[in-house]
């Protein structure tokens, strides 16, 4: 990833952050509390962390992070809490996921140079 297509893309992110809070736009708002508060979770840090840096020169990158990440999702939510959940909290953690990975690359492309 280039280095000003981290930096666009954290600046689309940012201003969906805005105009979620800014136009109160409650679905929007609610995606990215959980998808904040889902990503301060260890065993969603440790496994983003692992497989960034396990897949970081392998082709279709974000496909493989992406799959990575909705199963982590899925084996967080069935062997670590226990039970079922919907759709939409499978999506968010994947998406904490996909954060955490994204994050970590953003810091190694501002750091490279």
């Amino acid at each position: 990833m280039k280095r000003k297509t981290a930096l666009y893309i954290l600046a689309v992110i940012i201003c969906l952050i805005l105009a979620a809070h800014i136009f109160h736009i409650p679905a929007l708002k609610g995606f990215f509390h959980q998808i904040f508060h889902m990503g301060k979770s260890p065993y969603i840090l440790v496994s983003a962390a692992v497989c960034a840096f396990l897949f970081i020169n392998t082709r279709n990158y974000w496909a493989i992070i992406a799959g990575c990440g909705i199963v982590a999702a899925l084996i967080i939510q069935f062997a670590v809490i226990g039970h079922g959940a919907g759709l939409y909290i499978i999506a968010v953690r994947a998406a904490a996921f996909i954060m955490v990975v994204y994050l970590l690359n953003l810091v190694k492309v501002i750091l490279a140079k």
